[in-house]
């Protein structure tokens, strides 16, 4: 008694990894881009921290306020005779505070626009003007006259100046919600902490060498810098630089806090622009790159809503880029969701598998025939073209079957080594005039780079250029594929050189640890 035909599995590569990480996943989900073009250079965005984070944009001699709902001008401070700076909200959203260029502070109500009080601390620029996290009635201000103020917007003096600096002061902020310290940041590239029961000199002072355009307190005892092209990361407690992100052409101008994939709703990550046009993404625990924008001039400002819906770039020419990312919808309780329909199921199925249950089943000799046969009746009990023509022997006509329109890559390398396997390469290629050989050429080229079937093309390719030389020299179109075919070999053969000496160097550091 015979043995039953066995059929000819098809041969599975090793799976490539992810092109895209759940990261730029998430922050590619900003989508959706509005432009809004300005009088003015965008100088600063602040998304109002509670109820709906409408956000107020300071540009010229304004400040619009845009819904974070439908991303229009809701409002409009124009109560302004010089350029603005700063605008930003109060904690619960009711007043704002700007200052401009004639030293002005102004607090705003959010709603009605009205101005509720006006302070006059310098007739320098005042660039920062901040409310303080928890205390609802302290003000902080730095401007052009090298001095930091804090307020009481109950009273019009100052409660506190730290004039310690020796240039412009052109960003400062609250060290922690749980007190009154503030770190500043100034252009004679130092970055400076006060306390405010000793506001005559600095409790700590740290060394950017370079001006310092912003400054961004993570915790208490953390505090990012900007300046020049690089952001860095300082220990407060033991004051000293612990990371220089170098990650820039020319100076970054903003910093702020991003959420991530792993959690929306969190500050896991830092989003800084720079005047190269390039606004970058940072893992907050580990300082590496995660994702980044190319804006077509300088970035001035940038800021993600704290809900992180909508993430907002102002640039130099007075372009703003609002992108909103698309979050899944709220289900109302006792309302049924739409079932998925079969054909969507069947190309999701799978789609959710993490591989927590993983596991290797071994199965006998008849277990395994069963399944084989179980797989043959799923696949509906058709034997592919390929497999009938070799079965049949016409070895001509099976390698022509792996390259018909459609075919998929998996297949094409089944058929070649089967072929191969059988001893049958030259008897299957024989024959053959430029249109059939063609086909062949085209998926070599395309498949060279795809590091898993080098082996196979390498393989056909070679008798293919023993047996037809002569046609190959005398088709412009096969002598072309041939010619590329040689640039993307010469191309991986520089690569896998490359990637030796990587492995070298990383040898001799291990090593070396």
């Amino acid at each position: 008694m015979s043995a039953p035909l066995q059929r000819i599995p098809l041969v599975q590569n090793a799976v490539l990894p992810s092109q895209t990480t759940p990261e730029q996943r998430f922050w590619r989900a900003y989508r959706n881009p509005l432009i809004v073009k300005e009088h003015g250079s965008i100088l600063h965005i602040n998304f109002c921290p509670s109820g709906s984070h409408d956000f107020a944009v300071t540009s010229g001699a304004r400040i619009q306020i845009f819904s974070s709902k439908t991303r229009q001008v809701i409002r409009t401070i124009a109560r302004f005779k010089e350029i603005a700076y700063s605008g930003e909200f109060r904690p619960d959203g009711k007043l704002l505070v700007a200052g401009d260029a004639s030293g002005l502070v102004q607090v705003f109500d959010a709603n009605s626009r009205a101005i509720l009080l006006t302070l006059n601390p310098t007739h320098l620029a005042t660039h920062v003007t901040k409310f303080h996290p928890k205390s609802l009635t302290t003000l902080l201000s730095a401007s052009d006259d090298r001095s930091v103020r804090l307020w009481d917007i109950a009273s019009s003096e100052p409660t506190s100046v730290f004039s310690s600096h020796t240039d412009y002061v052109r960003t400062a902020s609250f060290l922690s919600p749980a007190s009154d310290a503030v770190v500043t940041g100034c252009y004679d590239g130092v970055v400076r902490i006060f306390d405010a029961r000793a506001p005559d000199s600095p409790s700590l002072s740290l060394s950017h060498n370079a001006p310092v355009e912003a400054v961004l307190p993570l915790t208490s005892t953390t505090v990012l810098s900007a300046g020049g092209p690089s952001i860095k990361v300082w220990d407060l407690v033991a004051g000293k630089m612990v990371k220089d992100l170098g990650n820039f052409q020319k100076t970054v101008t903003s910093l702020s806090l991003g959420g991530s994939s792993t959690n929306a709703s969190g500050d896991n990550t830092i989003i800084a622009g720079a005047l190269d046009g390039h606004v970058k993404v940072f893992d907050r625990s580990s300082w590496e790159f995660k994702f980044g924008w190319k804006f077509g001039d300088a970035v001035l400002s940038t800021a993600v809503s704290p809900d992180q819906k909508h993430f907002v770039t102002g640039l130099s020419s007075g372009v703003l880029s609002i992108r909103t990312r698309k979050t899944e919808p709220r289900v109302k309780q006792g309302v049924k969701t739409s079932k998925k329909s079969a054909t969507v199921a069947r190309m999701q199925r799978g789609g959710e598998y993490k591989g927590e249950h993983e596991r290797e089943i071994l199965l006998d000799d008849k277990q395994n025939s069963s399944t084989s046969t179980n797989a043959s009746r799923r696949r509906g009990g058709k034997t592919p073209l390929y497999e009938k023509r070799i079965n049949a022997f016409r070895w001509g006509e099976a390698l022509d079957a792996a390259f018909m329109p459609g075919t998929g890559p998996e297949v094409t390398v089944t058929v070649l080594e089967e072929l191969k396997f059988r001893g049958k390469v030259r008897v299957s290629l024989s024959g053959r005039d430029e249109g059939q050989l063609e086909p062949i050429l085209k998926w070599a080229v395309r498949t060279i780079d795809d590091f898993r079937n080098v082996s196979v093309v390498a393989d056909w390719i070679a008798v293919i250029a023993d047996m037809y030389a002569a046609v190959i020299e005398k088709s412009p179109v096969l002598e072309e594929l041939v010619r590329e075919f040689e640039r993307r070999l010469k191309r991986q053969i520089e690569l896998a050189k490359e990637a030796q000496k990587l492995e070298g160097m990383l040898e001799m550091l291990i090593q070396s640890h």
